[in-house]
């Protein structure tokens, strides 16, 4: 075997990697190297083309092999070890047969290989490369492996994910939109039912048939008979039964509405929260991930500083049993986002494609809890809802007061009759009258009626009462989590800029053996747990936002941006099944 080139970092950490030459005497060893302590850096093993990389032989551990299209030539003069305290060790004199080597021309580009830590030993002659690469500890990336990920990729729609899109699907395809939907469309039909009370109401009668006759005196007749009467009643005075009847169904008609509109709501939050999840674990797993990759980084050189003798072991198990750890979370939050992901898919029946942050509520919200409360009688599906069934019970038992009122209106007739008591002949009538009823008994049934009604009320007064405490009792809870999650934000923040520092810190401390990789890692970890708690942190705050818009009716125009909602009445499935017959 030739000569080695190495390379040392900033640190001291030594990257070799194998290369074939085809210059003769010349080292068979390339090194490719940069610093661990760089956020920017990568390290990069083989050959990257179009560039070439140019190698020397050395005898000093200060050397840096350099990369670039264009030859180089370095030569080794400093001798002395750059971490402080720390003793390398040191290698032979250049002799006349090993001086300094200048490369003319580019290396011939290879294939990359794998990393080889390089044991040093301070007996030796030359430094010896380890021909065993030393031990991998790269995670699983689901992405590359797409024989696992064949089936859920195919189901995934590509681009991103519509919220508002989804949504409406998900409301289209479920029964309890459906069927509040046909609720709604029965109590509409119910105004026009009502609003007829108005109208005229025009009855006819046509009879044919036979006709026996048997005077006190006289002769017994037996004739055809045939008689036709036409009907208009109009109702003029009901006091006040008819537009009771109308204010009633109104009432009816808006509660369904916002017993529709409750359900969208909670519908959209059910969605939205999932979808919010899954975006929450999105994130945690690419933090997990940049995380793994700098732990990686970590173990690499706490691997080769053991095999120089600068660290013991007990480092290296640190760093691995870390690099464990990160490996177990990043497991564990894949299955939770795969668990968001089938949640996210029994609420709209498809899985998501890419998740991306939904709109801020910025200027959506009250300022406060009592301006939130305040809205609470003009914008809360659920108290509204509540609000307009008592006012349909309150216009229905006025309604049925009236029926202890006589009724006024006129009635027009015409008859035709031929051969009628009698052989009459073909007689024809018209009339007119001002009509008025009134009902004096009817054995208790509309008295009845009435207190049924007062019963009913009396109960819609105590469940309105029961919903607004517990809308306001919500709206209040949600307030307070909006409150400390915004707290939150400023002590998270400040943690984090506080953790940076001092990863900061303990990396240049690292660097001049002042710290040990125990320190190292946990200012990382410390690090990474208040960046996760950021994450998580944004999304409770956006949850809290959500539920308040949820409560007072406006989540589903926040997600949709202000569009109007579309027509989502979908056929039965009795309707389906009868077309396909």
């Amino acid at each position: 075997m030739g000569a080695v080139a190495v390379s040392l970092t900033a640190s001291g950490v030594v990257f070799a990697n194998s290369a074939p030459s085809d210059f003769g005497e010349l080292p068979d060893r390339m090194v490719v190297a940069a610093s661990i302590f760089t956020d920017d850096a990568t390290v990069t093993f083989g050959y990257v083309p179009p560039a070439r990389t140019s190698s020397i032989v050395i005898a000093s551990p200060a050397a840096i092999a350099s990369i670039g299209a264009a030859p180089v030539s370095i030569a080794a003069l400093q001798t002395e070890p750059l971490l402080p305290g720390a003793g390398l060790p040191t290698l032979p004199e250049l002799t006349p047969a090993r001086a300094p080597v200048e490369i003319d021309k580019e290396l011939p580009a290879v294939a990359p290989m794998a990393m080889t830590p390089i044991k040093a030993s301070a007996a030796s002659a030359m430094v010896v490369v380890d021909p065993q690469p030393s031990e991998a500890m790269a995670y699983d990336n689901p992405a590359s492996n797409p024989d696992r990920m064949a089936d859920s990729i195919s189901e995934r729609p590509q681009g991103i994910e519509s919220l508002r899109d989804a949504i409406i699907e998900a409301l289209r395809a479920n029964p309890e939109i459906q069927i509040a939907l046909a609720r709604q469309d029965d109590a509409r039909y119910g105004v026009h039912e009502a609003w007829s009370g108005y109208l005229p109401k025009v009855d006819m009668q046509v009879a044919l048939g036979g006709e026996l006759m048997v005077p006190s005196t006289g002769d017994q007749t037996m004739l055809r008979r045939a008689e036709g009467v036409v009907t208009l009643n109009q109702n003029i005075w009901d006091f006040g039964t008819t537009i009771n009847d109308i204010k009633r169904a109104r009432a009816t008609y808006r509660s369904a509405q916002w017993g529709t509109r409750e359900r969208i709501e909670a519908i959209s939050y059910e969605i939205s929260a999932a979808y919010l999840t899954m975006l929450e674990r999105t994130k945690l797993i690419a933090l997990t991930e940049s995380e793994i990759a700098a732990t990686q980084k970590i173990l690499d050189m706490v691997v080769i500083q053991e095999d120089l003798g600068l660290t013991s072991s007990a480092d290296v198990s640190r760093a691995k049993a870390r690099f464990q750890v990160l490996q177990a979370e990043l497991i564990d939050r894949r299955s939770a986002l795969a668990q968001a992901e089938e949640a996210y898919r029994r609420l709209t029946l498809h899985l998501p494609g890419k998740v991306v942050d939904l709109p801020s509520t910025n200027g959506k919200l009250p300022t406060n809890q009592e301006d939130a409360v305040a809205l609470i009688d003009t914008q809360s599906p659920r108290y509204a809802q509540a609000k307009e069934d008592r006012r349909s019970l309150e216009r229905q038992k006025a309604s049925q007061t009236g029926t202890f009122l006589p009724k006024v209106g006129v009635m027009a007739q015409g008859n035709w009759r031929d051969d009628v008591s009698g052989p009459t002949g073909l007689n024809r009538d018209v009339r007119a009258m001002v009509t008025l009823s009134y009902s004096f008994f009817n054995g208790g049934r509309d008295i009845a009626v009435r207190n049924r009604i007062s019963a009913r009320l009396r109960e819609a007064d105590y469940e309105l009462d029961r919903r607004r405490r517990e809308v306001e009792q919500d709206l209040r809870i949600d307030f307070n989590s909006l409150a400390f999650a915004r707290e939150k934000i400023a002590t998270i923040e400040s943690e984090i800029v506080a953790a940076e520092k001092t990863a900061d810190v303990y990396r240049q401390q690292f660097r001049e053996s002042r710290r040990s990789v125990f320190d190292l890692l946990d200012s990382q970890q410390i690090l990474h747990a208040a960046r996760a708690r950021q994450y998580s942190n944004q999304i409770a705050l956006q949850l809290a936002e959500f539920r308040v818009l949820q409560k007072l009716g406006g989540l589903f125009d926040l997600l949709s941006s202000g569009e109007p909602l579309p027509n989502i009445v979908a056929q039965s499935p009795q309707q389906t099944r009868s077309k396909l017959d």
